[in-house]
Order: C-alpha cells, then sequence, then structure tokens
C-alpha cells in the first residue's frame, strides 16, 4: 500500500526451508522504488517463515509472458542477487555481463531473455544448501503422483485417494477413527505424495511420529506452524527433494 492505494500483490508459497515467490507491481507504479519494497517484503517473509531459499517461477521471468519480457524482468532479479538454478543458464548469464561489461549501450535481445526465462532463479541466505532446491520442482510431484494414478489406480483420483490413505496410515501405526475430517481430508493430500516414497516404512517411530503431527497441524487456522515442523523434519525434506527433482 502506498498512501492507502494497492500497488502491488505477492504470493509466496512455503515448503521447509524453501519458499517460492510471486511479485507483481502495478504497471503504473513500476517506476518507482520496486527493488526497494521486494527486498523488504522478502526480509519480512524470511523471517517470519523461516525461509532460507528463495526461488521465483519462470512466468515472473518471461516465460509464456511477454509482458517480462519487454520490462527485462529477468534482469530486476539478477540485480537483487538472484541466480539461475540451471548451469546453462548461468553460463548464459555470464556471457551476457560481460557484454554489458564491455559495451554499456547494449541490450539483451528478447530472444535471449526467453532463453534466460526457461527455468528458476534462486537467491540464498546464509545457512541454506547452496543448490538443493535448483531441480525441484512442485509440479514434477504432481506429475509423479499422476503417473501412480494413471498405472496403479485405473485413472481413478477417488480410489487412489482412499487406498493410500489408509495404506499410509497402518504404516504410520494410526487408528484415524477419532481424527476430524479436516484431518482425514489432510492425511489423504498428503497420502498421494507420501505413496512415492519407497522407504516410508522403514522411517524410525520418531520420524513417523513427527510425520503424523504434521499433517494434522497442517488443519489448523494458521499454517506456519505447520510450515516450521517441515523444517524440522529432515526425512521428509530429502524425500520430497528427491521426488521433485
Amino acid at each position: 500500500m502506498k498512501n492507502g492505494v494497492p500497488i502491488n500483490y505477492i504470493e509466496a508459497i512455503g515448503l521447509c526451508e524453501w519458499m517460492e515467490v510471486g511479485f507483481n507491481t502495478f504497471y503504473t507504479f513500476r517506476v518507482g522504488e520496486t527493488g526497494w519494497i521486494y527486498a523488504q517484503v522478502l526480509r519480512c517473509l524470511c523471517h517470519l517463515m523461516g525461509t532460507t531459499c528463495v526461488s521465483v517461477y519462470p512466468y515472473q521471468l518471461g516465460h509464456d509472458n511477454e509482458e517480462a519480457i519487454d520490462s527485462g524482468a529477468f534482469w530486476f532479479y539478477r540485480k537483487l542477487g538472484f541466480r539461475p538454478g540451471r548451469p546453462e543458464l548461468s553460463q548464459l548469464v555470464e556471457r551476457e555481463e560481460r557484454k554489458i561489461a564491455a559495451n554499456p549501450k547494449y541490450r539483451t535481445s528478447a530472444r535471449t531473455l526467453r532463453r534466460l526465462a526457461a527455468g528458476h532463479v534462486f537467491y540464498e541466505l546464509p545457512g541454506s544448501e547452496v543448490g538443493s532446491w535448483d531441480r525441484f520442482s512442485t509440479r514434477k510431484i504432481g506429475l509423479r503422483a499422476n503417473a501412480a494414478m494413471a498405472s496403479r489406480f485405473g485413472g481413478d483420483a477417488r480410489r487412489m485417494r482412499a487406498e493410500t490413505a489408509r495404506a499410509v496410515a497402518r504404516n504410520l501405526g494410526q487408528d484415524t477413527s477419532k481424527w476430524s475430517s479436516a484431518e482425514k481430508a489432510s492425511l489423504e493430500n498428503f497420502a498421494v505424495t507420501l505413496a512415492l516414497f519407497p522407504a516410508l516404512s522403514s522411517w524410525g517411530r520418531d520420524e513417523k511420529d513427527a510425520l503424523v503431527r504434521l499433517i494434522r497441524a497442517k488443519t489448523d487456522r494458521d499454517e506456519m506452524h505447520y510450515l516450521y515442523l517441515t523444517q524440522n523434519h529432515r526425512r521428509l525434506r530429502d524425500a520430497l527433494l528427491k521426488v521433485g527433482r
């Protein structure tokens, strides 16, 4: 807000220490303090959410988004310290930066900006494992779950949710008969992904109990406790990264 007028909007999706951010300043206000506002928003979000790795998805950079290409959005993030997660894109950035350094009048072509927008960019704070989330995408988890639904459940989503929820509950040693309807729905949501973890049955009792607390916490009105629990479950984090890569 600026003098009571909305000037932009933002979304932040957190998982473990990773956060994916979408940020858009309305056109009228883009010649103002956009970079400063963005930095302050990230500072507040990272403090609130415990984030150490900030990810920006390709659409924000210009993938299938000509408005972002026209505005040179990739360089907005690059100047703030973001780096591409794909090695070939990092090499392309370095070549472009050498051209800019050699010729201040040089401008990156729209064709090259579209290439640069083909992958996520990342900003890692101190304490982050650099590169851990470079190849991760929630979309990949969704695609894996859809493939499992097709091959094991005949494309029946309801059957998949019900059967994986029962299997995961048994695996975790849980009687869910006294769980609330929201908690049971949360279990079904998680089970679709947890069923992709072949080593789940080998997790220790403490790890399974922590996972149960996390699943039930997802139903709270405030999801921050749930997010903090994901940051303290190393086994879950590593399994999600493996499936999401």
